[in-house]
């Protein structure tokens, strides 16, 4: 449930923005009747099918069963959850989030700002970029020589904004000065190093190309330098790493970023695929070819932070390794994530130790393009590595280490069940031992596993808290429906959600699309008839037993409606839209919503009598199921006869409750 402070929050940054501007941002908005429509930037769409109610503030698209509100569609989007596209609306209505979380202000102009930083950064990369277009000098010819050599574009080179650092001490830092920024500023920016002597900055970014690092909002927040051999050879340099990125600030987690995905975006989810990297000049290669799903890491390996976010966009992950040592290596560490991800990673090593960017100036992008659909995934390209030069039934102690390797990862990772057996499987075809074998000794490495991380002292900290006591099934008042709804859409998290019903619960990591059942029936009339009237669901929340109801998301969102009841809120669809944060269940809002509006002015029965209808029905229904749980209980002769006497005076005394005939008294008996 959202505290009093995250609720207030939300309704501020609902008001301050207009779902036409923030939908409307870099494409074409039609007017259709009362709504407008828009062409919907999640499938394919032809005709303009995204429809969006600026009076409601909503939006849906019919097509691809998704809607709800400004915030789920900033979710859908970027790819994000409801915190971060909380924190990015805020940020375009210039509110401050700190005022209403923690108490603490920040002003403009301090480092730990966020506008501030932002501002900062833009800034020093806007500089970057003027100096390599505009800037004159031997060392701005380098770098453009550097980027021809490269083969990098005019056109490239500016849609990336890649700029040049001039090999001096203070060029960011004087930057900055003049736009009456600080040197704490420019250090909490990444862009400059405090002096060992405590005496002001310098430029941490030195001689090198810059790549700005942009969030999905397209904003700089941090950047890479590559070095320029010419130059750094004529410098202190010369042995400087090739790649440097911005430390990790308040803006930019390396971790949870991936370079160029702000434009690779749309691309990934049409294709379903995304080609990772590793390096800047790589992507911009492989865009300049026609290559677009393409993003790279940031001076870290991939991860799962990383995988979580692909997933959001793709099915399939394409890791493109160069074809040196040090990129086998990488290609090792990656079948873990593999195993337990639940995501297709494929693993493309180039051949004769090139790189991307080389490999696809030589051989062009359809050369390319066939070595991304032949690439194994992460589980083959282990095997077929492990297996180079060993014969499984002869080589007993290289097959013996090899499987051990192999077996030793997926004991690591819970997978699911038929993932894992599948995995099991390819790897007896591949060794010729009995899957039963495997089985049992992949079991033995998971009960080791198991023990030692119940070990006392252990120096391993648990990947995540111990959840909850499961909540019973009839305390709706009692559960967080945020919570609720977020636990069963963690793809991430493998382990049962404390509030997931059983199905959800057991699902596994792979069913990365679950989706809340749809509301129907009775349930849905009932809603509807909150929607069409809040005014009834102040009596709902008292009168309905969520047991009742039909589905775990008629259930929760009965939860919603008695959150705001507690908090003391109204009613109706704006409050709950507040309340909720989850996407799907914000769809399924704006759908009742919608069925209530093309109804309106239809029905010749009001709201009330509905209602009433529909609380007799369910009574109805619950009076059915009690009386058939009696009768079975009679049935089965595990009663004795005064018992069975005192079963048939309740169901005849409910019947005559039922059908409002009074019982009689003992003188008419």
């Amino acid at each position: 449930m959202s505290t009093s402070a995250d609720y207030d929050l939300k309704e501020r940054v609902r008001a301050a923005v207009d779902i036409l501007d923030v939908i409307g941002q870099g494409t074409e908005v039609r007017p259709q009747g009362r709504n407008f429509v828009v062409r919907c930037p999640f499938h394919n769409d032809r005709r303009p099918s995204l429809t969006i109610n600026p009076e409601r503030q909503s939006w849906k698209c019919w097509v691809c069963d998704i809607g709800g509100d400004v915030f789920s569609y900033v979710m859908q989007r970027d790819g994000v959850d409801f915190p971060t596209a909380l924190r990015t609306l805020a940020e375009q209505a210039g509110i401050a989030m700190e005022e209403f979380r923690r108490g603490k202000k920040t002003k403009p102009g301090d480092p730990d700002d966020r506008a501030t930083l932002f501002d900062a950064i833009a800034a020093v990369a806007d500089a970057y970029y003027k100096h390599l277009e505009h800037g004159k000098g031997d060392q701005v010819d380098l770098a453009r020589q550097y980027l021809d050599q490269r083969g990098i574009s005019d056109e490239s080179r500016r849609r990336f904004r890649i700029g040049f650092a001039p090999d001096q001490w203070s060029f960011a830092i004087d930057h900055l000065q003049q736009k009456n920024f600080s040197g704490a500023v420019a250090e909490a920016a990444g862009v400059a190093i405090a002096r060992g002597s405590g005496n002001g900055h310098y430029d941490r970014f030195r001689g090198r190309l810059i790549f700005p690092i942009h969030d999905l909002q397209d904003r700089p927040i941090s950047m890479g330098g590559r070095i320029i051999p010419a130059i750094a050879q004529r410098g202190e340099n010369s042995e400087a790493a090739k790649y440097i990125n911005g430390p990790e600030t308040l803006l930019f987690r390396k971790s949870q970023q991936l370079y160029g995905l702000q434009l690779a975006r749309d691309a990934i989810r049409h294709g379903g695929e995304v080609l990772v990297m590793e390096g800047y000049t790589d992507v911009v290669a492989a865009r300049q070819a026609g290559i677009e799903p393409v993003v790279a890491v940031l001076g870290t390996a991939l991860g799962e932070a990383h995988v979580r976010i692909l997933k959001r966009f793709a099915h399939r992950v394409v890791l493109v390794l160069d074809g040196d040592d040090a990129g086998q290596r990488r290609a090792d560490q990656v079948l873990e994530l593999f195993v337990g991800a639940g995501v297709d990673l494929r693993v493309l090593t180039l051949p004769d130790g090139a790189d991307p960017a080389d490999f696809i100036h030589q051989n062009g992008a359809d050369a390319f393009n066939e070595l991304v659909k032949q690439s194994p995934d992460a589980f083959d390209h282990k095997l077929a590595k492990l297996s180079e030069g060993v014969d499984w039934r002869k080589d007993t102690h290289a097959a013996s280490t090899a499987m051990e390797s192999v077996l030793g990862i997926m004991a690591k990772s819970s997978g699911d069940d038929i993932r894992h057996e599948q995995l099991i499987v390819r790897l007896s075809d591949a060794s010729g031992i009995a899957v039963d074998r495997i089985q049992r000794r992949l079991d033995v490495l998971r009960s080791e596993r198991s023990q030692n991380s119940r070990k006392p002292f252990a120096t391993k900290r648990p990947s995540r808290p111990t959840p909850p006591p499961r909540p019973a099934a009839t305390g709706a008042a009692d559960l967080d429906v945020n919570a609720m709804l977020n636990s069963m859409a963690d793809d991430d998290d493998e382990s049962p959600s404390p509030y997931a019903p059983a199905v959800i619960a057991g699902r596994s990591a792979a069913t990365s699309n679950a989706r809340l059942t749809p509301i129907s029936g009775i349930d849905r009339e009932l809603f509807e008839a909150l929607i069409e009237c809040p005014e009834l669901a102040g009596m709902a929340v008292e009168a309905i037993d969520p047991s009742w109801l039909s589905s775990n998301t008629a259930q929760m969102l009965l939860s919603a409606y008695q959150d705001l009841d507690l908090a003391g809120r109204d009613l109706d669809v704006d409050s709950l839209l507040l309340m909720v944060d989850n996407e799907q269940l914000k769809n399924q809002i704006v759908t009742l919503q919608h069925r209530v509006g093309l109804r309106s002015g239809q029905s010749s029965e009001d709201a009330d009598r509905r209602y009433t209808a529909i609380i007799t029905r369910y009574r109805e229904r619950e009076f059915e199921s009690e009386k058939t749980r009696q009768i079975e209980r009679l049935a089965s002769a595990t009663l004795d006869d005064d018992q069975e006497l005192a079963l048939l005076k309740e169901l005849l005394e409910a019947e005559r409750f039922r059908q409002g005939i009074e019982t009689p008294t003992e003188q008419e008996n």
